[in-house]
This record gives structure tokens, sequence and C-alpha cells, in this order.
């Protein structure tokens, strides 16, 4: 029997659903015809009433429920794959949900009656290809035999249990049921691990948090111009709408609504209940707001405002939110679901907290902060009280920073005007921002998978949903079971990969320990937390094997000079040619404690001490000043006698000095050099020539031509 949460709704469809006497419509009327084979015949009846005394026929493959759950609309699709599925098992499977909704003791719910359909689709449409056409023919041999050449038919106890629940209403189905209850032993077939949810790759973790934490950190500033630019634009929609249902009503606008069939279904609505449509107003003598009442229940999309964008009467100034300005209402409500987006990811990303709690913060009481030895502490709290000492559980309170809270007072901004504007008094802190005209709560489920969209919307319009080599190497460590996860695939985010990222990075980077971790998400074991936090020893792991080799080559490195110079080598550069000077013969290394200088483990103890530094410039260029600037643009005049500088080799100043040539007789050839850019480049040629000729590699000396030397002496001149 079908269960709904609004119980004058479900009275009113049973009521609806029954035949004279009382009987039940399915039951009676309905399955007698399927049972005679009368398929054709039945198409065109009315299978499902709905309350407003509409009807879904049997033929439809698109069962549509706004009617019966306006909360959380969905539909009954009779399609798989996109295919629509073979007739007479079409038929079987449309006839096994009007079972299931007007038969039995036990009841269920729209959401379970979608979630069963799916689970029974892949089986409908496997059978026609080993020659079956109905769900009669099916047995125990036959079940297990298709399990073993197609095991993803039943890769989860939910498939499973689609094809059990045949048998609980067996006596109210127009065919047989020839087989026994199933499992995943007797079908001998191995339910598929689930997954487990991706750690968002820091690559892609750090920048939705950047970037978003800039966004929301820029906009809090206006945070009040929002909330008051929402209201003026809430305001101008709603005088729109009773001027368009006034014009309307008094027959000056003939139709104010977005299409021709919404016109019609207006008409027929109005018809159907008995009132006038266009009344000239007079209908509020006699019924005071019935008109409206009957027009606000069907909710028509009004005409948008742009059309009557030369009409000086509807004309509005621009939505202002500091430098951001938006010309149209369209594009404003743009700027706001753009935000909604970010801050609900922040405060997902920034407390670990489930998609459930988020959905039930209070917007007065849902971000609070109190003082702990000076230091302010962040909450979430998904109780609707104001957090006092001793009152809350550890599930209710989730601890975040001053950007999650910034994010959640921003977010409370946005919905606060359109909250006030709710006529019917759900439960529920979101309003569904597009829903202008008719302001509306939003039910979890679908401001969570918008939400996602829209992440995954802003990932790719950023270029960065492409998994590199780079994510690819830690998804595959982070997350050894997935599968789809190699470089040049798209990564689809996830909201609970927020949770996961969470767990992830906080025992990772060690901050945070296992039992802080079950508190923050609320965990009742800690086997949880530790599934949550699932090989992030790696990252620490990673962490200390990528000190020990950056600890491991910079000793070498320091070694390395100090061998070469025992063994006459040459080196360049400020520090470079002092320390040959000092070192005069080999005999310098050969005795006493200064050839520990040759060991690695001498220098990694001054490294890790902070004694000693050194630092790439340069392939083959080293400085060891930790205060050194110069660690992208290179001026290579300055390394030649830098005190910190040493220089091993010179492929790097070879290659410099030949490409300095090259532009100068480029720019030479097309007259357009001049005195500063000439200056640069020859300082570039014989600081490279200086550096080849310390370290005694040979070279032939670039010669200026006459005509550049004049420009040189004129600028030296001048």
């Amino acid at each position: 029997m079908l269960k709904l949460k609004n119980g004058a709704t479900l009275a009113h469809s049973y009521q609806v659903n029954q035949v004279d006497g009382g009987g039940d419509y399915y039951r009676d009327t309905l399955l007698p015809l399927m049972c005679d084979g009368r398929w054709n015949e039945i198409q065109n009846h009315i299978v499902i009433r709905l309350p407003n005394g509409d009807g879904i026929k049997f033929s439809s493959d698109n069962w549509g429920f706004r009617l019966l759950q306006p909360e959380n609309p969905l539909a009954l699709l009779f399609t798989y794959q996109d295919k629509i599925l073979p007739y007479r098992l079409r038929n079987e499977t449309k006839a096994a949900v009007l079972a299931r909704m007007f038969t039995g003791r036990k009841t269920i719910t729209l959401d379970t009656l979608r979630a069963w359909l799916n689970s029974l689709k892949p089986l409908v449409a496997q059978l026609p290809l080993i020659g079956l056409d109905s769900f009669s023919q099916l047995t125990d041999e036959i079940l297990h035999d298709l399990a073993q050449t197609n095991p993803d038919i039943f890769n989860s106890p939910q498939r499973v249990c689609a094809v059990n629940s045949l048998i609980d209403c067996y006596e109210e189905l127009p065919f047989d049921v020839n087989f026994s209850r199933q499992s995943s032993e007797k079908l001998g077939v191995q339910a598929a691990k689930q997954s487990q949810h991706l750690a968002i790759p820091p690559r892609i973790y750090k920048k939705l948090i950047i970037q978003f934490s800039k966004d929301i950190t820029d906009l809090t500033r206006h945070i009040l111009k929002i909330e008051s630019e929402t209201v003026r634009m809430l305001d101008i929609q709603r005088e729109f709408k009773d001027y368009s249902v006034k014009q309307f009503r008094q027959g000056m606008i003939a139709n104010p609504f977005n299409g021709a069939a919404t016109l019609e279904q207006v008409e027929e609505t109005f018809k159907r209940e008995g009132v006038l449509l266009v009344d000239h107003l007079k209908g509020e003598k006699d019924s005071p707001g019935r008109w409206m009442k009957v027009f606000d229940q069907l909710q028509p999309p009004i005409r948008s405002i742009s059309s009557y964008a030369l009409s000086k009467n509807w004309s509005y100034e621009p939505f202002k939110i500091g430098k951001l300005q938006f010309d149209t209402i369209g594009k404003f409500i743009n700027f706001l679901m753009d935000v909604d987006t970010k801050c609900k990811t922040l405060c997902l990303l920034l407390s670990g907290m489930r998609i459930d709690e988020l959905n039930s913060m209070h917007p007065d009481y849902g971000a609070q902060s109190y003082q702990v030895y000076n230091q302010t502490i962040h909450l979430f709290t998904t109780r609707q009280s104001k957090i006092t000492r001793g009152q809350q559980t550890e599930e209710d309170i989730f601890v975040t920073n001053q950007i999650g809270h910034k994010a959640y007072h921003l977010l409370t901004s946005i919905h606060r005007p359109y909250l006030k504007r709710v006529k019917d008094k759900k439960i529920g802190y979101f309003a569904m921002l597009q829903k202008s005209t008719y302001p509306q709560v939003i039910i979890k489920k679908n401001w969570a998978n918008f939400l996602a969209n829209r992440v995954n919307n802003w990932l790719l319009n950023n270029k960065s949903n492409i998994i590199s080599l780079e994510d690819e190497s830690f998804l595959r460590v982070s997350n050894p079971s997935n599968s789809g996860i190699e470089a040049g695939n798209t990564f689809k985010f996830t909201n609970h990969q927020t949770r996961r990222s969470f767990a992830f990075y906080m025992v990772g980077l060690e901050l945070m320990a296992y039992p802080q971790l079950k508190k923050q998400l609320s965990h009742l074991s800690s086997a949880m937390t530790r599934h949550y936090a699932n090989n992030a020893s790696y990252w620490g792991l990673l962490r200390s094997e990528v000190h020990h080799e950056r600890m491991l080559q910079k000793s070498e490195l320091l070694a390395s000079v100090y061998k070469r110079l025992a063994q006459g080598g040459t080196l360049a550069g400020g520090k470079g040619k002092i320390l040959k000077k000092l070192a005069g013969s080999k005999s310098y290394f050969e005795e006493s404690e200064i050839d520990r200088r040759l060991d690695p483990s001498y220098w990694r103890k001054l490294i890790e001490a902070g004694k000693e530094h050194v630092h790439a410039i340069a392939p083959g260029m080293y400085c060891t000043n930790a205060q050194c600037d110069m660690r992208i643009n290179v001026a290579l005049d300055e390394c030649v006698d830098c005190e910190f500088d040493f220089i091993i080799d010179g492929l790097y100043a070879e290659g410099k000095r030949l490409a300095a040539h090259r532009n100068l007789v480029v720019l030479d050839e097309m007259n357009d050099l001049n005195h500063n850019v000439l200056s640069q480049l020859v300082v570039v040629i014989r600081s490279c020539e200086r550096i080849l000729n310390d370290l005694e590699i040979s070279f032939t000396p670039i010669e200026l031509p006459e005509n550049i030397k004049e420009m040189l002496i004129d600028t030296f001149e001048a």
C-alpha cells in the first residue's frame, strides 16, 4: 500500500482510486482485464487518479507524481537506459507497480517504489535476450543461469530483493510466479563491493577551498546589500505577478503565461473548480480570495518581466553588489545560485558534516561562536536552539573555522528573503532560488543533487575536472579499490566526498587524531572513522618520504661540491670561487676533521639543525642563502660573484648565452633594438662567458658587430 507524508493527500488518493461501492479500483477493475490478457484494451485506461482530477494512463511510460508528493516530485519511468522495455514485460511491470501501490499490508513510499522499479529493470531488459516475454516463465534454474552468465543483473542485495518482492504480492499479479525466494548464495553470485567515496585530489581540493574562500570573503563585506537586493528583486517579481494576474482577470491580457499549453491547463483547472477565469474582479464579492487560491495552487509560470523591457513602468535599477552589477533579474538569480553553491560547499568542506546536518541547521542558531581561553571557537550546530554547555550532544556539533562561519551567514542572507515569502509553511531552511515568483522550500534531495551538478560545472568551466597524472597517482593510493580514475578521465564531484576528504586530510596531515575525528564526524564507531580516513597514513608517509629524499639530495649535493674540490674540479659563482681558493690543493681534505665535509651525513645534520641551507636556482646552479628571492627569475650577472652561489655545470649558462645572442641578432635585423634591451642582453652574454671561463669550459666568445658596439658606447657616455 502506498504511503505519503501528507495524510490528507493519501486519504484523498485512496478515495479517488476506488470504484463505486468502495471497491479497490486496481483489484476489482484493472486486474481482471490484465488476467484475461486484454492488454491492448487496458492501454487507454486511467490507472492512477490524481487529486486534481487528472489521471495517469496505463500506456504512459512516464508516471509523474508531482501532485501526490509536491515536496519531492518524482516519476516512474518504464524505460531502461533510454530504451523502452518490451511490450508484455513492460505491461507486467506496470501491473506489479500498481499492485504494490494499492494492495497488500506493507506500506511503500514513492521513493522506495522508484528504487524497487530501477532495481528490477535490468532483469526485465535481459529476459527477451534469452527468449522470455513474461515473468511467469522465470524459474529457479533460469534465474541461476542468468546470474551466472550476467552477474551484473544481481550485483547488489537490492536487485535480489526486487525479484523476491514479486512473490510478496503474487496474488495481486496478472501472471504466475514460478520461482522461490532468491539469495546471492542461491544464485551463485557475489554482491559487488561498494566503492568507497573518493578523497578529492589535493589539486582540486586546494582549488575549491582557496577560490571559494576568496570569493565568499570578498562578498561577506556586502552581506547586508546582498540581502536587501534580494528583497528588492522578490518585490519586483511579486508586483509584476500581481499586475499580470489583475490584467488577465480583467481581460486586458490574453495570455500572461509561458505558452499556450499553460493557458489551457489554467482554463481546465478553473472550469473544474467552477471559478470564472476572466471575472473582471467580480468574484471577490461573492467568494473573496477564492480565485487567487485556485491560481496559487496551480502556480502557472508567468511570462518573464523581460517581455516588458521597453516599458517604463517595469524598468528597474540594476542590482549592485560592490563592483558587481546585474542588469536583469535572471543574471542576479544566477549570481545568487553561484554564491549558494560556494557557501554550501565550503560549509561541507570545512566541517565534515553530512548533507542532512547542513539541511537541518537553523538560520539563526546554526552557526555559533564562543570563547575558550581567549580563543574563538566556531561551531556549526544542528539543534534548533542556542548552544548551552551540557545541553548538546556530540552528534549536534561540528567545529569549523571563520571562513565556514562567513559562508553560512552569507548563505542564510540569501535564503531569508525567500523563506519569509513562502506561503506553504513546510519545514525547511533553504528555498528554491529559481522560484522567485512563487517562493517555496526546497527539500534536501533536490538541492543536494543540484549542488553536486553546480560544483562539477564549476570544475569544468575552470578546467579542473580532468584527472592529471598526479591526481591518478594520489587516487590510486588513497582509493585503491575504485575504478575509472585514470589520467584523462573526468573527475566527478559528489557531496559525500567532502566528508571523506575531510577525514583523509585531517588524519593524513596530522591535524586531528582518531578520537577527535570520531567526535567531529559524529561516528558511533571508531571503525567507521578509520574507514573514512582509510589510507590516510599514506599522506604522512609520503610527507616523510619527500622530506627524507629532500634532505638526502641536499646533503649529497653539498658533499659532492667538496669532493669536486678535493679532486681538483672547478666551481663558478662567488662562493664557488672562494671555496676553490681556500681548498688550494687536494691535501686540504685529506687530513684532520675537515674531511667530514666529504660525508653527506655531516651536511644532513647541519641542514636539519638550520645551520646550513641550499636550494637550486637553475640547472647546475645553487644558492646557500635562505633569504634568496631569486628562485624564479635568475639574474646571472648577480650570481657570478655572489658570495652565496656556486655553479657546478655550464650547460644552463651556455644555453642562456646562445639565446641572448640570437635575440640580439634578431632584434637588430628587425631594427627593434634599443639601448635598454641591448645592455641587458650583453650583460647576460658576458656573465655566461665568465661562468664558462671559471668552469674551464672552452667556448668561442661572441663578438659584437660595430653598429652594436657604437650603441653601447653611446649608452655608457650618456
